[in-house]
């Protein structure tokens, strides 16, 4: 709707008011709806014209987005010359062209209620500079900014929607896109199946590019026809894109197009998590840095002090033993008194700084003695189990960096405020020495707090743990004392990393342990109490139902 102006009685005299020409197309508009920039130019100097308005300088054509505040260099400098008096008032197509945030918005308002802006004229609405006026401008300021956010609205809900169908316009190599479902592109999909094949075998990328330009592969692209070569960098990424496979992630969703429709897919699951741990190889150095595997690492724990003891061998020429050992200086373990009465008790009866790992493989080897008794309904609640601790898991983490966020904002705060105001103190003076001490305080706090995020947020990032599947979970729970057993070492400590989460051991056993999820719950009701004394002693498994706790205490 285009309104009549020229028979406007104007409470000002606006042939005298210098007016800017304000014109703005943004790309974010769904098929580049409203006006084009020259036309809305080629409207507004035909409305001047009729109207005796006097534009000054050239019209001011923004390219930028009004949905955000302050992402308009144009704007913004427009405003500042108004401010200085270059222009008077501003004529414009609209007033969404002006602003579609209520931020811009009240500003433009708010340099009318300051007589900055003198007059607005616009083709399609009507602005008078009164309370009524002011009104209707706040209202087409916002009815923009709610157009603005239902069309982004609109736009996400619409690419989330066709990704649950697993329809997307993004093109993949090999692949033909129609309507948004994959096809194989023939000749060039068995080029791409060939090329995840050779990567398999570890073939070297340069090598599979040479090949696949050689052969003549190639993706057209549609807009110009183009028919565009594959690069090393592309096919880099084209390697670790679950795509291929039939794993389609866009929008932070993972959506299956194996499910949806009959997705030919170029590599397999196995062979593309092979190709992963190729690249991952290729990452790493060529001399890593060389660790000692001992078993149980931080599993141990004195049940003196609570402290994690030292997993190592023994030094002896002849024969070496693994020895955990505690090496907490307070612990009784390490007392110069339970030394000195070390001296007058027998060897068997001294409180010794080590105790050999083989009492906690032992206690293992007894434990899951008969096997663990579970069946296919634990599994399904081990399912549950871990579900429910996983997102609570995540929850305390999200509350936990929000916490820290909050914190450091506070300390930033404070550093800024500290560093405005060292002006006013004096140079070496008792304050100045005070102020300085504080502003190392909260650097080192702010560096510590940025740590603590950081790994929060990693912690956050990783990949919940893979979960048994129940043919490994049941055969887990059958044959558990003979796949340790019969393990190695890693293997060993492995399996049992399964299972227990820690082991308390005294002078000579094991005194108490806790269990990881599922099997803390799992198996609440299972206990087992020791009897005999030194060498000598068993443990014998009970039944009770009312347990409900995940350890067990032998003290």
């Amino acid at each position: 709707m285009v309104f009549n102006w020229e028979n406007m009685e104007e409470e000002i005299d606006v042939t005298k008011l210098k007016y800017v020409l304000y014109a703005r197309k943004s790309t974010d508009d769904p098929e580049k709806q409203g006006r084009s920039v020259e036309d809305q130019i080629a409207e507004c100097e035909v409305f001047a014209l009729k109207n005796h308005l006097r534009i000054v300088g050239k019209p001011i054509i923004e390219k930028r987005s009004a949905k955000k505040p302050d992402q308009r260099p144009l704007f913004t400098q427009m405003l500042r010359d108004i401010k200085a008096g270059k222009y008077d008032a501003i004529l414009a197509w609209h007033p969404d062209r002006l602003a579609r945030n209520m931020k811009e918005g009240g500003e433009i308002i708010n340099m009318i209620d300051e007589g900055e802006i003198k007059d607005l004229k616009f083709i399609t609405h009507y602005f008078t500079n009164d309370a009524n006026g002011k009104m209707i401008l706040g209202l087409a300021f916002v009815l923009s900014k709610q157009y603005s956010d239902k069309l982004s609205q609109d736009i996400t809900r619409g690419v989330r929607g066709n990704l649950v169908e697993g329809k997307t316009a993004t093109p993949k190599y090999g692949y033909i896109n129609e309507d948004g479902f994959y096809s194989p592109d023939k000749k060039n999909h068995e080029l791409i199946c060939k090329a995840w094949e050779m990567r398999t075998k570890g073939e070297s990328i340069e090598k599979i590019n040479d090949y696949l330009n050689k052969q003549g592969f190639y993706r057209l692209i549609k807009r110009s026809g183009e028919k565009q070569k594959i690069t090393m960098q592309k096919l880099s990424r084209m390697f670790q894109d679950p795509f291929y496979y039939g794993v389609l992630i866009q929008a932070k969703q993972n959506v299956d197009l194996r499910e949806i429709y009959n997705f030919v897919r170029a590599v397999s699951k196995e062979d593309y998590d092979i190709v992963q741990s190729l690249t991952y190889r290729k990452m790493k150095p060529h001399k890593p840095h060389k660790e000692n595997f001992y078993p149980f690492k931080m599993m141990i724990r004195c049940a003196y002090c609570g402290s994690n003891m030292r997993v190592a061998p023994s030094t002896g020429k002849t024969s070496k033993y693994l020895y955990a050992r505690c090496d907490n200086a307070k612990c009784k373990r390490n007392l110069s008194e339970t030394k000195e009465k070390n001296k007058e008790l027998s060897k068997e009866k001294q409180i010794r700084a080590s105790i050999r790992t083989k009492v906690v493989l032992d206690f293992i080897y007894d434990f899951l003695k008969g096997g663990l008794g579970l069946t296919e309904e634990d599994y399904q609640r081990s399912l549950e189990a871990i579900t429910a601790i996983n997102e609570e898991r995540r929850k305390e983490l999200k509350a936990e960096l929000h916490s820290k966020k909050g914190a450091t904002k506070i300390t930033e705060r404070e550093l800024t405020q500290r560093a405005l105001g060292e002006y006013k103190l004096k140079p070496k003076s008792y304050s100045w020495q005070a102020h300085q001490k504080r502003m190392v305080e909260l650097e080192q706090e702010k560096l510590s707090l940025e740590k603590q995020i950081k790994k929060l947020e990693e912690l956050l990032d990783k990949p919940e743990q893979e979960q048994l599947s129940l043919e490994q979970f049941l055969n887990l729970s059958k044959n558990a004392l003979l796949i340790v057993k019969s393990g190695s070492a890693m293997a060993k400590d492995k399996i049992c990393r399964l299972i227990f989460t820690n082991f308390f051991v005294d002078n000579e056993k094991v005194t108490k342990y806790s269990l990881n999820e599922p099997f803390a719950t799992l198996l609440k009701g299972h206990n087992f109490l020791l009897s005999g004394d030194g060498g000598n002693r068993t443990l014998v498994r009970k039944m009770n139902s009312k347990s409900s706790t995940s350890f067990v205490d032998f003290s």
